[in-house]
């Protein structure tokens, strides 16, 4: 992992961020000995930086690691943490969130392997052939530079299999609950996007230079220019082991 990378990422807006950790719900891959925290995002806060993350990642060895995109005003030295993150909006210590959006390829529908419910059904949920993927990053780069019509601070990220876009304008990060999800709606008429990403109701998103252990993939930025062209099997996003 870059961690210099990923700090740079974190670095704005300013305030006290927060990342979790997915030890094996998708894979079954993990420390047997955390078995209990198989299926639960594992919350890291008290680290400042994301080299930080490192003892966690040794010791967990997570499938996944993410960050939640609220951002949190700082802790008064010497106390712990005393937010509900699953009441984050209403804790006086909230501060916004970064807006993001959320493209992956099992949510559009395939001419070869069908809609979302087929592949469920057959439980190839998570799986992806390459129409789809390719069609995924056509509707990433349609749905960016839809957005550039109304903020101009975006980037667009592989995710290590899909795409997510993150909006970095502070008008968006002010941005009240029910702004997000008529915002949600209106571009999942258009986007095959994950609704509860935009509105909010999911905080979480993988950290950038972090590796996507389902597939075996390092999330990396992907500049416009290159996006059209981009493939999965990019030198930059595999790992060299």
């Amino acid at each position: 992992m870059e961690y210099g990378s990923a700090e740079r990422w974190m670095s704005q807006p300013p305030g006290r961020r927060a990342y979790a950790l997915i030890l094996g719900r998708h894979s079954g891959i993990y420390p047997r000995r955390f078995r209990h925290l198989k299926n639960v995002p594992l919350v890291v806060d008290d680290v400042t930086q994301a080299a930080g993350l490192r003892p966690y990642l040794l010791r967990y060895l997570p499938e996944g690691v993410y960050y939640d995109r609220n951002v949190y005003a700082p802790i008064t030295e010497g106390r712990t943490s005393d937010i509900d993150y699953m009441h984050a909006w209403r804790s006086r210590r909230f501060r916004g969130q970064e807006l993001a959006f959320d493209l992956d390829p099992e949510n559009v529908d395939c001419p070869i392997h069908g809609d979302i419910a087929e592949k469920m059904r057959r439980h190839q949920g998570l799986s992806f052939c390459d129409w789809e993927f390719e069609e995924i990053r056509r509707q990433a780069a349609a749905l960016l530079d839809d957005l550039a019509r109304r903020w101009k601070r975006l980037q667009v990220v592989f995710s290590g299999r899909g795409f997510h876009i993150h909006v970095f304008d502070e008008a968006a990060f002010a941005l009240s609950r029910k702004q997000r999800d008529r915002i949600a709606k209106s571009f999942a008429r258009r986007y095959p996007i994950d609704e509860w990403v935009t509105s909010g109701e999911m905080r979480l998103i993988r950290l950038p230079y972090s590796l996507h252990g389902m597939v075996s993939r390092i999330v990396i930025p992907v500049p416009r220019t290159k996006l059209e062209r981009f493939w999965y099997d990019d030198p930059k996003a595999v790992p060299r082991f």
